[in-house]
């Protein structure tokens, strides 16, 4: 096991050339896919890069992994630069999306083949004449059965025990073709834990599996990591994995890591408003307000703010309150606001209500607020329709503010508690 450390990694890929001058562009610029990217995986860490398509995240695995070169920037694997060592020198497994099994070999050989490949590189000793023609006339038969030698009988011991943990035992025998999506994701899960590298990389390993599966998978990958202690890098897409898989998440956008953190500190506390808007299910409300003699005001509403929240250089500036759909108070309190519901959505256990705000009584500008909507959950128990008009409110300590400009948090949810 290892920790892993990032340090100033960028990656320009070149533009294609064109296939005659005149098809060129007056002036090609290279922008980076990645740009200064820096970052401390502790060793036995579950890390989550996490990020829309395109931010960069599955390149980031790859430079890590050796698949792609380095533009600038420094990777360390334990005590070990591996910046200029091939993928197979780096002591990392990595877990596919596409699951990248040899469709010819058996759940078995699957399982032994990196086993027995790191053995072919690093013994010396050649088999007698005798064991090869006798592990030749018996490669075919289930692994029972099999000639073993010294060596592969103690890769034999290795592959079961990784099937009894994987719970693929069963299994060994068959070809990739006769598995289902969930087994061929636990196969090549083993594939990989059979090599015991330093780290685990895993590239949206649990994409191509149905809801059900991919909550059960889920949880299977996360036990396993406890168990072995291995230090783990995970890319996904989605956030719900991300927030119930990591010890820490990295929110990546544009190339970028925009924060780096628990799961419930980029809940309760982003950085700025990108992370704010992608972390959440459903994502976190935005309404414009502008701070005014102790207030923020919006055309619907106006909340007093508390004397220690550190507004004073926005006096008189439209800045973006955020609040998220679980935390409006919903009923009739002092500076509740209307609105009406115009859609929701009944769950069951919760309803998510789509609502437009009421225009307050002494705004000055009657088209401010036109149009402009919220989500909020309410209690499954509490009768709703369209048309429905409901009083609701911000509790101000689950509020969160951001700068127009950079996007940047000014405070979050408990920053001032």
């Amino acid at each position: 096991m290892a920790s892993v450390l990032l340090k100033n990694i960028t990656k320009i890929f070149p533009p294609q050339a064109a296939s005659t001058q005149a098809d060129a562009p007056a002036k090609a610029v290279d922008r980076p896919v990645l740009e200064d990217i820096n970052l401390t995986i502790a060793d036995g860490e579950f890390m989550v890069l996490v990020g829309p398509s395109g931010c960069g995240k599955s390149t980031l695995l790859r430079l890590i992994s050796g698949l792609e070169t380095l533009t600038s920037g420094e990777i360390w694997v334990g005590d070990h630069n591996v910046d200029a060592l091939p993928p197979k020198q780096r002591d990392i497994a990595m877990v596919f999306q596409s699951y990248a099994l040899y469709p010819h070999l058996s759940v078995y050989d699957n399982l032994a083949f990196g086993l027995r490949r790191a053995r072919s590189k690093t013994t010396t000793q050649r088999p007698s004449l005798l064991s090869s023609i006798l592990v030749g006339l018996t490669r075919n038969l289930p692994p029972a059965l099999r000639y073993q030698s010294a060596a592969e009988q103690q890769i034999a011991t290795r592959v079961h025990s990784v099937a009894k943990m994987l719970q693929i035992e069963a299994l060994l025998t068959r070809l990739p073709k006769q598995l289902s999506g969930g087994q061929k994701q636990r196969v090549a899960l083993g594939r990989a834990m059979a090599r015991d590298p330093q780290a685990f990389l895993m590239d949206e390993p649990l994409s191509n599996l149905d809801a059900k599966l991919r909550t059960e998978t889920r949880a299977q990958i996360v036990n396993l990591q406890r168990e072995l202690g291995t230090t783990t890098i995970y890319v996904t897409h989605d956030q719900t994995e991300a927030m119930t898989m990591g010890d820490r998440i990295a929110v990546m956008n544009a190339g970028k890591i925009q924060q780096v953190d628990p799961p419930l500190a980029l809940y309760r506390r982003p950085a700025n408003r990108f992370v704010a808007a992608f972390i959440g299910s459903p994502p976190m409300n935005f309404l414009p307000v502008t701070v005014k003699a102790g207030q923020l005001v919006h055309p619907s509403f106006a909340i007093a703010v508390p004397s220690n929240w550190p507004l004073d250089t926005y006096n008189n500036q439209q800045i973006t309150l955020g609040i998220r759909p679980e935390h409006i108070a919903v009923g009739q309190t002092p500076g509740a606001f209307s609105a009406t519901v115009t859609q929701f959505e009944a769950l069951g256990s919760e309803t998510f209500a789509v609502v437009t705000l009421a225009q307050s009584a002494d705004s000055r500008d009657p088209d401010s607020a036109a149009g402009q909507s919220l989500q909020v959950r309410i209690s499954a128990d509490q009768p709703i329709e369209r048309g429905s008009v409901l009083q609701l409110s911000f509790p101000t300590e689950k509020i969160h503010l951001f700068d127009d400009s950079s996007g940047a948090a000014i405070f979050s949810e408990a920053t001032l508690a």
